[in-house]
């Protein structure tokens, strides 16, 4: 760990990818108080680089198959 962080300030999660995994409770607590998934790092990671490809193809004019033909 990067800080000395207890395990009692620690939460496990279940993925929906089926990974079991221990995050912050205190950051946990807030992501459900937004009503947000709860994701492990890897599927957050994973989100995110979609996320961002979506947005560089969008400024970059490129067309995709999931666009809604109304805009």
């Amino acid at each position: 760990m990067l800080d000395n962080a207890g395990p009692r300030s620690l939460m496990k999660i279940y993925c929906s990818c089926g990974r079991i995994v221990d995050l912050d409770r205190k950051v946990m607590a807030v992501k459900r108080s937004l009503k947000k998934d709860v994701e492990c790092t890897v599927c957050r990671n994973a989100r995110i680089s979609m996320e961002i490809d979506l947005l560089n193809d969008c400024f970059a004019g490129v067309s995709s198959a999931e666009e809604d033909p109304q805009y």
